[in-house]
């Protein structure tokens, strides 16, 4: 790898990691009396800089993604960096947890990154990807069948400077509804 990309691959593992953290949870805890839920706890070293800035983007409304994925979601809670790493020079991102006690939903928004960074999310996939076209300039899926019903699927895009990736673990949502999601957030 070359340039400043490998410093923020913490951040793309943990988003991933918390992911499927939370597909075992069975209860969410509660943050605040609006029904956010809090992410997964994730250990890691205590950060010296965010790595991302969330005064640069805010999450989507959970009733945004809930009603784009036909499930109900609460308001997301911003997953919290907590590597040593930041993002490349000029780039700003968000990652954004939407749990309930049965779905698990992280979307995370880079800007001002190379579209060539997708390959950092698809590495992490746990399956094999396969490439989409009609979202954005260059996407890369998975689809994972849980049983019951219930999927693990994830979809990472970029336009021009612009890389979006969603997780959605253990919801009934379906590709093409992340697909929809990811191009509206693009």
């Amino acid at each position: 790898m070359t340039g400043s990309t490998p410093r923020w691959i913490p951040l793309i593992a943990l988003t991933f990691a918390a992911g499927l953290a939370a597909c075992g949870s069975s209860s969410p805890t509660s943050s605040s009396s609006t029904g956010a839920t809090a992410a997964p706890t994730v250990a890691a070293p205590t950060p010296t800089a965010p790595a991302v800035a969330p005064a640069a983007a805010q999450c989507p409304s959970g009733s945004t993604v809930g009603s784009a994925l036909g499930i109900t979601l609460p308001d997301a809670v911003v997953i919290p960096n907590t590597g040593t790493t930041q993002l490349p020079s000029g780039a700003t991102g968000i990652s954004c947890n939407y749990h309930t006690t049965t779905d698990n939903v992280i979307i995370t928004v880079l800007k001002n990154v190379s579209a060539s960074d997708i390959s950092q999310f698809s590495q992490h996939f746990p399956v094999a990807f396969k490439s989409v076209s009609g979202v954005g300039d260059v996407a890369r899926s998975f689809f994972e069948s849980l049983g019951a019903g219930r999927n693990n699927e994830g979809l990472v895009a970029a336009k021009g400077s612009t890389v979006v990736a969603i997780v959605a673990t253990y919801t009934p949502a379906t590709l093409s509804q992340l697909e929809a999601l990811v191009n509206s957030l693009l």
